[in-house]
């Protein structure tokens, strides 16, 4: 997974990751599912105007394709960089993801 992430951030606009990396309430991390296993996901503190942003990437994506795992982590980070709305008003978050991430080189694989 380590290598997908690094070639996504590599490939990403210098003032987009650096939106991400440089914002302490960004978080980026990995997990393996399995019984009993629980995933804490950070979260902003109620009431604070910017709202925490997380992406979370199961281990099990390491079974799909390099483009399908690439496109979802650029997917996760354009939903974190939008801070999961769209790019203009009343544009659903999920094109815009889309668009954002194909923009960035990694276009939906299907």
């Amino acid at each position: 997974m380590h290598l997908h992430v690094a070639a996504v951030l590599a490939a990403l606009p210098a003032a987009v990751r650096d939106d991400l990396v440089e914002d302490p309430n960004f978080w980026l991390c990995d997990y393996e599912p399995g019984p009993g296993v629980v995933m804490h996901v950070p979260m902003a503190a109620p009431g604070r105007n910017r709202a925490g942003r997380s992406v979370v990437l199961k281990r099990t994506l390491r079974l799909r394709s390099e483009c399908f795992v690439r496109w979802l982590i650029a997917h996760e980070l354009a939903h974190a960089h939008l801070r999961h709305a769209g790019r203009f008003p009343g544009e659903d978050p999920e094109t815009a993801a889309d668009a954002l991430a194909a923009e960035w080189s990694f276009a939906r694989p299907w």
